[in-house]
C-alpha cells in the first residue's frame, strides 16, 4: 500500500470500515512512514474538533429546570399517572445533564470525558462500527499504533476475555480501543504510546472520575498511556486500572 492509497483510505481506517487485509496493510505502511502517520493524526484531529465543537456549548441548567417545572405543572393538571411518568423522565434528564456538565468541568481532564463518551457510543449504545475480533488482527492493529510489545494485547484480567478491538480518537490522540467481556459485563481499555505531547492522563498514580453512568480511571506508565472505562458499579474502573498498571 502506497502513500496515495493511505490518504484515500484514512477516513475508512479511522472509522474501522476497512477489512482485515486492508487494515493490516494500512498498519504496516504506518509503521514505516512517518509522513502518513502525521497526515493520519491531522485527519483524526479535525474529526475530533468537530465532535468537541458539538459538546462545547454550555449547558444552561436553569432553563432546563424551568422547562422541567413547566412540564410537571402541565402533567399535574392531567392525571396522577402522567405526573409520576413526567417526574421520572425529568429526574433522569436532570441527573444526566448534571453528570455530563460536571464531568466536563475543569476538575476532570477532557480525555476522560472523551473515553467515557466513546465507550457509551461504541459499547453501550452499540453504534455500528467495524471491530476486529481475532487476536492476530488486533495484535497487528496494535503494532500499527506503536503498541508492538506483547503486554499491550496480551493483558487479560482474570475472568475476562478479549472480545474486540479497533482504533479511535480521543482528545487529539489515536488510541487502541480494546474491549474485555465476561458474563457480568464488560469494560474498555484505551491504550496509546505516549509522545512528547501530553495526553491529558495523570502521570502520578491513578486518576479516576465519573461521567453519567461511566466510571473512568487512567494512568501513564513509562511510555504507555492507559484508560479504563466501565459502567460497572463501585470502584471497578480504579481496580481494573490498578491491575492494568501492574501488568503493563
Amino acid at each position: 500500500m502506497n502513500c496515495s492509497e493511505i490518504s484515500k483510505l484514512a477516513p475508512l481506517y479511522l472509522s474501522g470500515e476497512l477489512d482485515q487485509k486492508q487494515t493490516r496493510a494500512f498498519s504496516a505502511h504506518l509503521q514505516a512512514c512517518a509522513a502518513c502517520r502525521r497526515e493520519l493524526r491531522q485527519q483524526a484531529e479535525f474529526d475530533e474538533l468537530l465532535r468537541t465543537g458539538v459538546l462545547a456549548e454550555r449547558i444552561d441548567s436553569s432553563s432546563v429546570d424551568r422547562r422541567v417545572r413547566t412540564s410537571l405543572e402541565t402533567a399535574r393538571l392531567s392525571s396522577r399517572r402522567r405526573i409520576f411518568a413526567a417526574a421520572g423522565i425529568a429526574a433522569a434528564l436532570l441527573v444526566g445533564l448534571v453528570g455530563y456538565a460536571g464531568f466536563i468541568s475543569t476538575r476532570t481532564k477532557p480525555v476522560y470525558a472523551a473515553a467515557a463518551r466513546d465507550h457509551r457510543m461504541e459499547i453501550v449504545d452499540r453504534q455500528p462500527r467495524k471491530w476486529l475480533t481475532d487476536y492476530a488482527s488486533i495484535r497487528q492493529l496494535a503494532a500499527g499504533a506503536g503498541l508492538s510489545g506483547p503486554p499491550a494485547v496480551d493483558f487479560m484480567p482474570v475472568g475476562y476475555r478479549l472480545a474486540q478491538g479497533r482504533l479511535c480518537f480521543l482528545n487529539g490522540h489515536i488510541f487502541l480501543h480494546l474491549v474485555y467481556a465476561n458474563d457480568a459485563g464488560n469494560f474498555s481499555l484505551f491504550l496509546r504510546r505516549a509522545d512528547s505531547a501530553s495526553s491529558g492522563v495523570s502521570a502520578w498514580g491513578i486518576h479516576a472520575g465519573t461521567f453519567a453512568a461511566e466510571h473512568v480511571a487512567g494512568f501513564e506508565r513509562g511510555p504507555l498511556t492507559a484508560l479504563v472505562v466501565t459502567e460497572q458499579p463501585g470502584d471497578s474502573a480504579r481496580r481494573l486500572a490498578r491491575i492494568a498498571e501492574t501488568a503493563l
